[in-house]
């Protein structure tokens, strides 16, 4: 049960970070295609950050990303790639985490299995005698604590590669978002300015 509450909690944060990237990559493919055609602008007014074509851009990655990458070119920087370097570096651990539980999932299952042993070794230590009386209740110990050594081992390898799915499609999602951001930052961005 321990198990199976720490992959809620898990799926949670990953639902969480998987619609926020999710959101933030709309917003960059919005800006990409709209910085193709011709009058599109990406503008800061009273620290905002507008699209000519669209209107406002909300609060998050993308819009902080582009309000320093203009404040950055208007100083008259040539590149990007640092800038881009810190907000990947910031979008990290929203899947880093995920990684981490994978692995203390499995870690989870073979503390089971091994309590699961123990539970089961444990009933041949009460045996003095060969009757048959005390043989059915070893029996029935032994086959509790298999139960519990197989169902731990089940539950964290399957809970386990479950989350190693969730994050690894929002370890995919940030990439995509980063990568969207860099052409827009080496192909459209200065003609914007």
């Amino acid at each position: 049960s321990l198990i199976l509450f720490l992959f809620l909690i898990v799926s949670a944060h990953c639902a969480f970070f998987t619609f926020l990237i999710s959101g933030e990559l709309n917003k960059a493919h919005i800006i990409k295609k709209s910085l193709l055609r011709e009058n599109v602008k990406l503008r800061i007014i009273e620290n905002r950050l507008i699209l000519t074509s669209k209107g406002e851009i909300s609060d998050g990655i993308v819009c902080s990303y582009f309000k320093d990458l203009i404040g950055l070119k208007k100083s008259g920087a040539t590149s990007h790639v640092q800038i881009l370097d810190t907000y990947v570096k910031k979008t990290i651990g929203f899947y880093e985490f995920g990684w981490f539980c994978s692995d203390v999932m499995l870690k989870l299952g073979l503390i089971g299995t091994v309590i699961g042993f123990i539970i089961m070794l444990g009933s041949l230590a009460n045996i003095t005698t060969f009757d048959v009386t005390l043989l059915q209740g070893v029996l029935t110990t032994m086959g509790s604590g298999m139960g519990v050594a197989l169902y731990t081992t089940l539950s964290a390898l399957v809970t386990g590669v479950l989350i190693a799915i969730q994050y690894f499609n929002l370890e995919n999602g940030c990439e995509e978002l980063f990568s969207v951001l860099n052409q827009i930052s080496e192909v459209s961005i200065d003609s914007s300015l």
